[in-house]
C-alpha cells in the first residue's frame, strides 16, 4: 500500500506537470490561434481538462489527514444530503432515505464524509442508467452506524468484484477509476470500513460503517 506521504509527493509532481503543460497550451493558443481549428486540439484540451479534475478529485480527498472532525446528528446530516443530491433526481429516478430512530451521535469530517456518500449515490445513479430508485438505509447495529446504498444496476462483472476499490480500475467510459479508491480512503480516516455486495444480475450494496462516539 502507498502510503499518505508518498501520494501526496506523486499528486504536487502531477499537478505540477499538468499546470506547466496547459499553461504552455495556452501560450501557443494565444500566440497562434488559428491552431484552436487544428486537427485533435480540442481532444488535446479536453484531455488536460480530464487530468486537471483527476487530480482535484485526489487532492480534494486530503487522503485522511487532518480531518476537521465534529459531533453530528446523523439523521440530520443525511437529510442535508439527501437535499444536496437533488440534481441526480429526476422523473426517472429516486433516492429513497430510511434512518432508524434514536441513532447515536458520530465524529466526521463533515465536507469528506458528504463526498464519501455522494460519490456511492452518483455510482448508483449512473449503474442504474438514471432510471429506478436507490435506497439508503441508515441503521445502527453491532456497535457501527451503517450508511447502506442499495442500487439495482446489475451487479459487478465477478471478475472486477474483488478489484472494486483499487485505483485506476474501472468498468465506465471515460472513468478515472479513482472515485471508489478516494470514498474507501475517506471512510477509514473516520476509522470506519466501506464493504461492497454485488449481487449479479440485480444490483450493488455499498455499506459505510462507522463508529458511533465514545461517551
Amino acid at each position: 500500500m502507498i502510503k499518505n506521504e508518498n501520494y501526496l509527493t506523486i499528486f504536487h509532481e502531477i499537478k505540477n506537470s499538468i499546470t506547466l503543460i496547459n499553461s504552455s497550451l495556452q501560450l501557443v493558443a494565444k500566440k497562434h490561434p488559428e491552431v484552436i481549428d487544428f486537427d485533435y486540439w480540442n481532444e488535446t484540451i479536453s484531455e488536460i481538462g480530464l487530468l486537471k479534475n483527476m487530480v482535484t478529485q485526489l487532492s480534494s480527498s486530503r487522503l485522511g489527514d487532518n480531518l476537521n472532525l465534529t459531533e453530528v446528528d446523523l439523521k440530520s446530516y443525511m437529510r442535508q444530503i439527501m437535499n444536496s443530491a437533488y440534481m441526480l433526481s429526476s422523473d426517472d429516478f429516486h433516492c429513497e432515505l430510511f434512518m432508524e430512530e434514536d441513532l447515536p451521535a458520530v465524529m466526521l469530517d463533515q465536507q469528506l464524509l458528504r463526498q464519501a456518500v455522494i460519490n456511492l449515490i452518483k455510482n448508483a445513479y449512473e449503474a442504474m442508467q438514471e432510471i429506478g430508485t436507490v435506497k439508503i438505509n441508515v441503521t445502527f447495529s453491532d456497535n457501527w452506524l451503517r450508511i447502506a446504498i442499495i442500487d439495482s444496476g446489475g451487479g459487478l462483472d465477478p471478475a472486477m468484484a474483488e478489484s472494486v476499490f483499487e485505483p485506476f480500475i474501472t468498468s465506465k467510459t471515460g472513468g478515472s477509476g479513482l472515485g471508489l479508491s478516494i470514498t474507501q480512503k475517506i471512510i477509514e480516516s473516520h476509522q470506519g470500513m466501506l464493504t461492497c455486495d454485488s449481487r449479479p444480475g440485480d444490483g450493488c450494496t455499498f455499506t459505510i460503517l462507522l463508529p458511533p462516539m465514545q461517551n
